[in-house]
């Protein structure tokens, strides 16, 4: 044992300190936290389904998790590639497959609150100050609406008039749309295909909320030139995650974005805001 720990000390005492720093800087854990508050509200989405469901067992059981998660190595995928080649070319078994662990990945973001913010609340917060008036919120994809749900614990109801959700069929959105008819919010969610582009119709929006979502489809084109012919004026504020993704990842079938910004600059939109990997665009 003596000789293992001398062999691995440092690999050992690195794995350490980074799992010490992750908890005690960079995971806001304290009961007022947006991550207290938003493990609320998926105890509620999750007692809705099942009734008998306790808060004790669901807080004991996610602390469990969260603390152990870098020990703990989910090696489910490659066996199932390695006893089944074709198991990734069903992409819609392949998202219902990784629904959990997608869900429990995105409450998972809610610990580091300055991920939170620059990622998605200080666009939310840009589009407010910029609009001056309040949001007709269009979300395209992504997961958990952190900027969405963020405000709304931070500013309740004020800073949006409807909120328009639309994402994969999966239990994410299953949560998303208990969270809007909890709060009784004026909303419409359109659920679509996994990796397939979705339609936008019949939508009211003046701020477009959409990351992590073009890499994941299959003709992101499409998408990009479905929103540029529902706006006509130069208020709309396209916030938009267009930069390169991983090839690696099977999830990723569009990586290499670039001919998207390309085809807004085409039609006459600027981008005038950066915050990291999402965009802010507008028609000139």
């Amino acid at each position: 044992m003596f000789q293992y720990y001398r062999k691995n000390k440092n690999r050992i005492l690195n794995l350490s300190l980074k799992k010490i720093y992750s908890h005690f800087f960079l995971n806001d854990i304290k009961s007022n936290s947006y991550y207290a508050y938003l493990k609320k509200q998926v105890f509620k989405f999750l007692q809705s389904k099942y009734p008998n469901y306790q808060i004790e067992n669901f807080e004991k059981h996610l602390e469990h998790i969260i603390t152990n998660i870098a020990d703990y190595k989910d090696i489910t995928p490659s066996l199932n590639l390695l006893f089944k080649p074709t198991f990734n070319d069903d992409m819609q078994f392949h998202y219902k497959y990784n629904e959990n662990r997608m869900f429990f990945d995105f409450i998972k973001y809610s610990l580091n609150i300055k991920l939170v913010k620059c990622c998605y609340s200080d666009v939310y917060d840009f589009a407010i100050d910029k609009l001056k008036e309040p949001l007709n919120i269009l979300e395209i994809g992504g997961g958990i609406p952190h900027g969405f749900i963020y405000n709304h614990w931070r500013r309740d109801k004020s800073f949006f008039n409807c909120f328009n959700y639309i994402d994969a069929d999966l239990l994410h959105s299953e949560f998303v749309k208990w969270y809007c008819e909890y709060y009784k919010f004026d909303y419409q969610i359109n659920l679509f295909p996994a990796a397939k582009v979705p339609k936008i119709e019949n939508v009211r929006f003046n701020f477009v909320f959409a990351k992590d979502v073009f890499e994941h489809l299959d003709q992101p084109s499409l998408l990009i030139n479905n929103l540029i012919t529902k706006i006509k004026d130069n208020k709309t504020l396209l916030c938009l995650d267009l930069e390169p993704k991983s090839a690696h990842n099977i999830q990723h079938l569009s990586p290499n974005l670039s001919d998207l910004k390309k085809i807004l600059i085409s039609n006459e939109f600027k981008m005038i805001k950066e915050f990291r990997d999402v965009h802010v665009w507008t028609k000139i």
